[in-house]
């Protein structure tokens, strides 16, 4: 005989699974080379809204898209001002523009981009995205620092955590500047430190998470 209490709990677990993440990625020095190797293994197993800023030139913003998109699993997309955005994408800032999201109705999301103020002296900024998918995504916000000179990604680390949101940033061991990985490691906001090669793993597990879903890689395998 089933246990009548067993189906709700599945229900939640299927609704659980079906909420989106926010997954925002912050690089700077070093970050083309090291997103060249995250991206062609991140293919995430829940609905995720991915976005990216890394520190660039504008008229270099395409030829990044470009390079990322020939070997990225997911689709490239420079992200554009009041876009409405679809999950399984990811959306790069334009360099010269802030990029932040927002939700739209009960489900739907957009992109929008502004001329505000640089921060640290950079803009996109991390911290700007950082704080913006906190804020639209709460608890299913994902922050991953990479390579980069600086602190940018620290006060948006801190307002993901605060929503209780996962931060992640690259290990020392290969990350070209330590910089914005090691301001995340010395203010204990990082829950892992994890070199480039296992980042989209290590993305993909915590999504799973998010998800209330077992992950495969883990599971025992069978005879």
């Amino acid at each position: 005989m089933s246990d009548d209490g067993s189906r709700p709990r599945r229900r939640n677990r299927r609704a659980l699974a079906r909420l989106p993440v926010g997954l925002a990625i912050g690089a700077s020095t070093g970050g083309p080379k090291a997103l060249l190797t995250l991206v062609a293994g991140l293919q995430l197993p829940v609905p995720a809204f991915i976005f990216l800023v890394q520190h660039i030139h504008p008229k270099f913003t395409r030829i990044l898209g470009r390079r990322l998109g020939d070997v990225s699993l997911v689709p490239i997309l420079e992200a554009e001002d009041g876009a409405v955005i679809q999950p399984g994408r990811l959306y790069l800032a334009p360099g010269g523009r802030h990029l932040t999201v927002e939700r739209v109705g009960a489900a739907a999301y957009r992109t929008r981009l502004t001329d505000d103020p640089a921060r640290h002296g950079v803009r996109p900024s991390v911290d700007t995205l950082f704080t913006s998918v906190a804020e639209t995504f709460r608890s299913r916000a994902v922050g991953v620092v990479l390579t980069g000179m600086g602190r940018d990604g620290l006060a948006g680390a801190h307002a993901i955590k605060a929503r209780g949101g996962v931060v992640l940033a690259e290990s020392a061991e290969t990350a070209v500047i330590y910089g914005m990985p090691r301001a995340l490691a010395e203010a204990a906001l990082a829950d892992r430190m994890v070199p480039i090669e296992d980042m989209a793993a290590a993305i993909r597990q915590v999504c799973l998470a998010m998800a209330g879903l077992p992950d495969p890689a883990l599971s025992p395998t069978r005879e």
